[in-house]
């Protein structure tokens, strides 16, 4: 008997401890991978039908609205005898810029009081020759004749004063004004240089800031999905987090052969003057939508395999779906291979596509 139980007893031991172990394997089998307090602290987004929008991005530059700037140019020759604004100087409408010391003013004088000298005299000897002829003392030819030469003595001193409200000098000076209120963009004389009439470039550009021009560069490529009216969000290397909001007012349809860009405008409202003109800019587009898809929030997908998953709650339950990736702008995705509405889940994904796939 002895033996016998020697045998036996540690098989029986072995039986009894593999059908507990058994049992508390049969256990843990049981329950559930994801608990159910889990489940309901999920964060969930529904899957919705959205129009997909692209978005391209420019780069472009601030310019001056070229209907309220103003290029000041100087009518006469002459030497600058004082400049009375810098670079940058806010100026109002008719403020002194500079001064100038011009022969060609002084002459422009000479000729107006030349010219009312001359209607004096031809009007003393109209007058004479009037008399003259009421007393038959002179012919109608020569009161004709005198007539005429008081008119031609008139228009000739209309014209001079005409050139001197042009030129807009007086004696030997000529003034130059400011045309419209508003910033000194350009300057491009100094104290004591020397000015031509026939010099083709501006003196002075003053500018209006109030509303400015962001002009950027469309490559070839892209211009097919520009339109006149898109929305951009404009962003400045000045001022990066601030975001300005405006559209496309303008579509040059002309294409530069240098760089193989096509150029955009957008207006943009600046009345804190942030935007300067030469600034770089960079303009993001909103492109023409196409047709609508289902979207969801991108962080919702798991990636496993070179396959898109994402869970999936109905109720209480929870479930791994594939989905195909159609698209992705900024935080949405756009898929198929769910239903509108589905409620995906947005939070601890990862970890819960893990533990629902324990084998």
């Amino acid at each position: 008997m002895k033996p016998f139980i020697k045998y036996i007893l540690p098989l029986a031991i072995t039986g009894i401890l593999s059908a507990c172990g058994a049992h508390h394997t049969e256990t843990k089998k049981d329950e559930p991978p994801v608990s159910d307090s889990l489940i309901k602290s999920l964060e969930t987004s529904p899957a919705r039908m959205e129009a997909p929008s692209e978005t391209i991005k420019l780069n472009g530059k601030i310019q001056p609205d070229e209907s309220k700037e103003s290029k000041v140019f100087s009518l006469v020759s002459g030497k600058i005898k004082s400049v009375q604004v810098e670079l940058g100087d806010y100026v109002k409408q008719g403020q002194v810029l500079a001064v100038l010391q011009s022969a060609e003013v002084a002459g422009i004088n000479n000729d107006v009081s030349i010219a009312e000298s001359s209607v004096e005299m031809a009007k003393k000897n109209m007058e004479t020759q009037q008399s003259l002829f009421d007393g038959n003392l002179a012919t109608q030819q020569d009161y004709i004749s005198a007539q005429l030469e008081y008119k031609k003595a008139q228009s000739e001193l209309n014209r001079a004063r005409q050139v001197a409200s042009i030129s807009g000098g007086s004696s030997a000076t000529y003034t130059l004004k400011a045309p419209i209120s508003g910033y000194v963009i350009e300057k491009s004389i100094s104290g004591n240089s020397e000015v031509r009439q026939d010099n083709n470039n501006s003196l002075f550009t003053v500018a209006d800031l109030s509303t400015v021009w962001i002009i950027a560069n469309v490559y070839e490529s892209d211009i097919s999905n520009i339109r006149l009216g898109d929305e951009v969000r404009v962003k400045t290397l000045a001022n990066p987090d601030k975001e300005y909001l405006g559209k496309i007012d303008k579509v040059y349809n002309v294409l530069d052969p240098a760089n193989r860009t096509m150029q955009v405008r957008i207006s943009m409202p600046n009345a804190n003057g942030e935007l300067k003109p030469e600034m770089f800019a960079t303009v993001k587009v909103s492109t023409a939508t196409s047709a609508a898809v289902l979207s969801i929030p991108a962080k919702a997908m798991v990636m496993d395999n070179s396959k898109q998953y994402v869970i999936v709650k109905k109720g209480n339950q929870l479930e791994v779906k594939e989905v195909s990736l159609l698209r992705r702008i900024d935080d949405r995705a756009f898929i198929s291979g769910l239903q509108e509405g589905d409620q995906v889940v947005t939070s601890s994904q990862v970890f819960i596509y893990d533990a629902l796939n324990v084998k």
